[in-house]
C-alpha cells in the first residue's frame, strides 16, 4: 500500500492552533524526495472552523523513483535496478479546539480505495475500515498509547503545521511526541519514532521573490537523524526537511536562503 499514516501523540494536554486562523490562505506544497532534493510531487490543504474544532482537506500525490533497490534486493523497473511508489490520495479529518484527531479518511485515487479512522468512546482504541467499489472490508482495530493524538498521512504537511502549532503554544524543550508509522511502500516495516522539538537558529527566505524572516526548529528523533521546520513571524510553514519520513514539504514559491558558511 502506497501510504504511510502517521498518528502523534501530544504530551501536552491542550494548546491553541493560531495558524489555523488563516484558513483564507493558500497552502500548497512541494514534495521533495529527501534523498535527492529533487521534486517528486505536490500537496495542498484547507482549514476550516467547525463546531467542534477545525476540519482539515487536503490532496497529495508523488511518484518517487529509487535508483538503488528497497533492502538491497536485485529487482528491475521498466529495465532499471530500482523501485518506484507512486500514491494520489485525498485527505479529510478532524481535530478538536485543542488540536485532537476525532475522525477521518483517506481516499487512495489509485486504487479507489477508502481508508477511514475512529477513536472508540474512551480513546483507547482507533478502528481503521476501508471500502472499495461499494465492499466494505472487514474492520481492524488498534490500541492507542494515549487518547490526545493526531493523524498524518506522509505527504500531508498540515500535520507538521498542527504539530509545530502545539509546540509554540506551549514550549516545552522536555517534549516528548511520539509517532506511530505503520508500514507501507516506502517504509514496509512498522515502527515507532520519538521525537523532541527544539529551537534553532533564526534563518531567512523568500516567498514569492519577498523576504521572510524564519523561526527555525529542529526535530531530534530517537533513531538519531534529525529534521529541521520552519516557519514564519505568524507561525505558518514554510518548509519541513524530514528525511526521517522521506520526504520534505517546502511551500510554493518558497526559498531558503542557504546558511551561512
Amino acid at each position: 500500500m502506497n501510504l504511510r499514516t502517521t498518528f502523534v501523540f501530544l504530551a501536552l494536554a491542550s494548546f491553541s492552533l493560531p495558524a489555523l486562523a488563516s484558513k483564507n490562505q493558500a497552502n500548497n506544497f512541494n514534495l521533495v524526495d529527501a534523498a535527492n532534493g529533487k521534486n517528486v510531487g505536490r500537496a495542498s490543504y484547507s482549514l476550516e472552523q467547525s463546531k467542534k474544532g477545525y476540519k482539515i482537506e487536503g490532496r497529495f500525490e508523488y511518484y518517487i523513483t529509487s535508483t538503488a533497490p528497497p533492502d538491497g534486493a536485485k529487482t528491475k523497473r521498466d529495465g532499471n535496478a530500482g523501485s518506484k511508489q507512486q500514491g494520489q490520495y485525498d485527505i479529510s479529518y478532524k481535530v478538536d479546539s485543542s488540536g485532537n484527531f476525532l475522525s477521518g479518511s483517506i481516499q487512495d485515487q489509485i486504487t479507489q480505495k477508502t481508508y477511514t479512522w475512529q477513536p472508540n468512546k474512551q480513546r483507547t482504541t482507533i478502528e481503521v475500515s476501508t471500502i472499495q467499489a461499494g465492499s466494505l472490508g472487514t474492520p481492524t482495530t488498534a490500541p492507542l498509547p494515549k487518547p490526545d493524538f493526531f493523524m498524518a498521512a506522509d505527504g500531508d504537511p498540515s500535520a507538521i503545521q498542527i504539530l509545530m502549532n502545539a509546540s509554540q503554544a506551549h514550549p516545552d524543550l522536555n517534549a516528548v511526541y511520539l509517532l506511530l508509522i505503520p508500514g507501507d511502500a516506502i517504509n514496509p516495516q512498522n515502527r515507532f519514532l520519538l521525537v523532541n522539538i527544539r529551537p534553532d537558529a533564526d534563518r531567512t527566505g523568500t516567498l514569492d521573490g519577498k523576504p521572510v524572516t524564519l523561526k527555525s526548529f529542529i526535530l531530534r528523533f530517537h533513531t538519531n537523524p534529525t529534521g529541521e521546520v520552519y516557519l514564519d513571524s505568524n507561525g505558518n510553514l514554510m518548509e519541513a526537511d524530514l528525511g526521517q519520513l522521506q520526504l520534505n514539504y517546502v511551500r510554493k514559491n518558497f526559498s531558503l536562503t542557504p546558511a551561512a558558511q
